[in-house]
């Protein structure tokens, strides 16, 4: 028996850090899409493939029994193998299995650990011919996204499994899935890749010295995100601009801003676009713009010249599907 599926990409619109702490935050899907093909096998054992191994002309193999015992997931393969224990706790032992995960060769910091896990979940239930089940794949899949990374909100795991754009919040487990329109946005791509970990490590760790000013940092950005959801939900793009802009002066103040990052931003709201923030953890990865169609290929020009590189990305897409 065999199964595949495939989950998207995500990029934070609004309530970065402040997620961490159980507070709302805005997030959609980008068409950067992770497949995961799973294929029932004789024997005990886990065999996987990824484009990185198939590159050094290799697969990694695991006795399943094994599995239960892992403390530590390698880099490589560690959010597959954690998704498949999460699995096997929740519905009992699998037999032997060929997993095979395909996606786009760079991910841009843009949730592809998240969506190898669900996409993997979701191949799981297919290949047992579960229903669809997903607030039970989110649940599993962020239970093996912290089995690996230690940390995290649970915001990129909802975005890569519900799809669309969403307002999502771990405390009370909301995930409300908006109809909006698709979404005019250009993102820039810095150059730089970071931990995720270490950046919501740091921004802990300012907490701690300063916890009633962070606090009052994360309250504001509950504001933004009530707003911003308004903004969304009638398209005003001008409204949601400034919001964006307000959001990203927090996440200078939190630090997690850089150099790289602050160039394109600028350059794009000095373009013509509504507003423009860093998306996501910071140090490094995505920023985005929201423009109109006027002024769409100036900003793309100015990102490019500020040394970030544009991406053409789709956003607003679907999550979660079997293949």
């Amino acid at each position: 028996m065999m199964s595949s599926a495939s989950a998207p990409g995500k990029l934070m619109l609004l309530g970065e850090h402040s997620v961490v702490y159980g507070h709302p935050c805005l997030v959609t899907t980008v068409d950067l899409r992770v497949r995961v093909c799973v294929e029932s096998i004789p024997g005990d054992r886990l065999v996987i493939r990824t484009p990185a191994l198939t590159k050094a002309g290799r697969e990694d193999t695991i006795n399943l029994a094994d599995l239960q015992e892992m403390t530590s997931f390698p880099a490589e393969t560690g959010f597959v193998l954690a998704a498949v224990r999460e699995f096997q706790r929740a519905f009992g032992r699998v037999e032997g299995l060929r997993i095979v995960t395909e996606g786009p060769e760079q991910s841009y910091g843009l949730g592809s650990s998240s969506a190898v896990t669900v996409a993997t979940m979701g191949a799981l239930f297919g290949l047992r011919s579960l229903p669809l089940d997903l607030h039970r794949i989110h649940e599993l899949s962020y239970a093996a996204v912290l089995a690996v990374q230690g940390k995290g909100s649970g915001f990129d795991v909802a975005s890569a499994t519900f799809g669309g754009t969403i307002l999502f919040q771990r405390t009370g487990g909301v995930v409300e899935k908006l109809a909006v329109p698709d979404l005019p946005i250009v993102i820039g791509y810095s150059g730089k890749k970071v931990s995720t970990t270490n950046l919501i490590t740091r921004v802990a760790e300012l907490h701690q010295r300063h916890p009633g000013l962070v606090d009052g940092m994360f309250s504001l950005m509950v504001d933004l995100v009530l707003s911003g959801r308004s903004a969304l939900l009638s398209a005003n793009w001008s409204l949601l601009g400034e919001l964006v802009n307000i959001n990203h002066g927090l996440l200078e103040s939190l630090g997690v801003s850089t150099v790289q990052l602050a160039k394109p931003i600028y350059a794009a709201r000095e373009s013509g676009a509504f507003g423009a923030k860093l998306s996501g953890a910071g140090g490094g990865d995505c920023m985005f713009a929201l423009v109109d169609d006027r002024h769409r290929e100036a900003v793309r020009d100015a990102i490019a010249a500020a040394g970030a590189q544009p991406l053409e990305l789709a956003t607003n897409v679907e999550g979660l599907r079997l293949d």
